[in-house]
């Protein structure tokens, strides 16, 4: 029997990761030197002046559009979309600001149309952005019924003295780790395939993204000088913290609680699968230079699960996670770039 795997649900990261790089190549032109470098190319830096810049970036919610569709639960999926852009704008140590939608359906339908717009705008009051404009495009022909794409793109302003690179970190830094709400909205090719139409785990598959802006926001104004890095665990699971700095690694043995999806998952999904693909309880990462009770304590205020979860390491290109306590057995996997 085939193993439960993200590319045997038909996602195959390594050749999109291929892709990307072509894409970089081929786009390359005189004027891309004056980027400044993003930790973890989470979001393109584009300068204004020498002080000052914009952080863009875009992405979408994949086919957890397809299991909203199924509950008729469409609320949640704009949430997402927004959580996906702002997320990874705060990883370079950028202050959202503005946001745009792309929704593209075979015909607009008024109800479903209003309900995604209602939780865009939700999320965008959770991430402290404006929804500034967007597209509405009707499509027939290339949507199938009721099926329909969401894309997302954000905007936001980051200064020399708050950009994040990654540069800083070093081995002996502390990892604190921000609990997800659930799957977020990545690997749900493979969760869907593993958790079945009338399973009842399904539903909690469209539990919103968590949004980390705000309490991330006043970290970095009250803590900038102790925070190097940040990793919004999305595609590629745990690997995400490898972004972040190829000159060191990662040791996780104290990691986060695990939400019931993913006990329920592991029943069908190989361990190490699973901490390749999903966040396992983690949706944010912090990299700070010391173990720092008071950032703890501020997400804690904010109404977030947080914690010392490891340690930076010297053995480059390496995640080492301890799973004992995920999984109930001793359980050792070194995830690598």
């Amino acid at each position: 029997m085939e193993a439960n795997t993200y590319s045997s649900a038909g996602v195959n990261i390594e050749k999109a990761e291929h892709f990307v790089g072509r894409l970089k190549t081929s786009s390359r032109r005189a004027g891309h030197e004056r980027l400044w470098k993003g930790a973890g190319g989470y979001a393109s830096v584009v300068p204004i002046d020498d002080e000052i810049a914009m952080a863009l970036t875009t992405d979408g919610v994949g086919t957890k559009l397809l299991v909203a569709l199924e509950f008729e639960q469409l609320e949640g999926i704009g949430i997402d979309l927004v959580a996906m852009c702002a997320n990874d704008l705060i990883c370079v140590g950028a202050k959202p600001t503005a946001f745009l939608d792309y929704f593209a359906t075979p015909k607009l339908d008024d109800a479903q149309a209003d309900a995604i717009i209602q939780g865009i705008v939700e999320g965008c009051d959770q991430a402290s952005m404006l929804l500034v404009g967007g597209e509405t495009a009707e499509l027939p022909g290339l949507y199938a019924d009721k099926h329909f794409d969401l894309a997302g793109f954000a905007a936001g302003t980051v200064t020399r003295k708050t950009l994040i690179t990654g540069d800083a970190i070093a081995p002996g830094d502390i990892v604190i780790g921000v609990a997800s709400t659930g799957i977020h909205s990545n690997g749900l090719s493979l969760a869907r395939k593993v958790i079945k139409e009338g399973d009842p785990m399904r539903k909690a598959l469209l539990q919103p993204t968590a949004i980390y802006v705000k309490p991330v926001i006043e970290a970095m104004q009250r803590y900038s000088h102790s925070i190097k890095g940040l990793a919004h665990i999305t595609g590629g699971g745990w690997r995400n913290l490898l972004r972040l700095n190829d000159q060191v690694g990662f040791s996780i043995d104290k990691p986060l609680a695990l939400p019931p999806v993913f006990s329920h998952l592991l029943q069908h999904v190989d361990a190490e699968e699973m901490y390749k693909t999903f966040n396992m309880g983690m949706g944010l990462a912090l990299i700070v230079n010391m173990h720092d009770a008071q950032i703890i304590q501020l997400f804690k205020d904010y109404g977030y699960s947080a914690a010392q979860i490891g340690t930076v390491t010297d053995k480059h290109g390496e995640v080492a996670i301890d799973a004992e306590s995920h999984l109930g057995r001793p359980a050792k996997f070194t995830l690598k770039e």
